[in-house]
């Protein structure tokens, strides 16, 4: 039997926007985390399936904080 481990949080770009889908439960961690790395983004926003929104700024880059996203455990 093979273990499943969580899924991994990448960055979603529609448009000019930029954001990420987190499990609400963990959020607020994750904000804190990408804050203290710089990472300009607003607090997350309920998304009301489980899953809070972090929009990050239009000019971020998107590698970098995939990067930060691969290493946050």
């Amino acid at each position: 039997m093979t273990r499943q481990g969580k899924a991994s949080l990448s960055v979603t770009t529609e448009g000019k926007r930029r954001y990420i889908s987190v499990p609400a439960g963990r959020s607020k961690e994750l904000h804190e985390y990408l804050r203290s790395k710089r990472v300009r983004s607003a607090p997350p926003e309920p998304a009301f399936t489980g899953f809070d929104n972090i929009e990050l700024a239009t000019d971020i880059d998107v590698g970098g904080v995939q990067a930060l996203l691969t290493a946050w455990k």
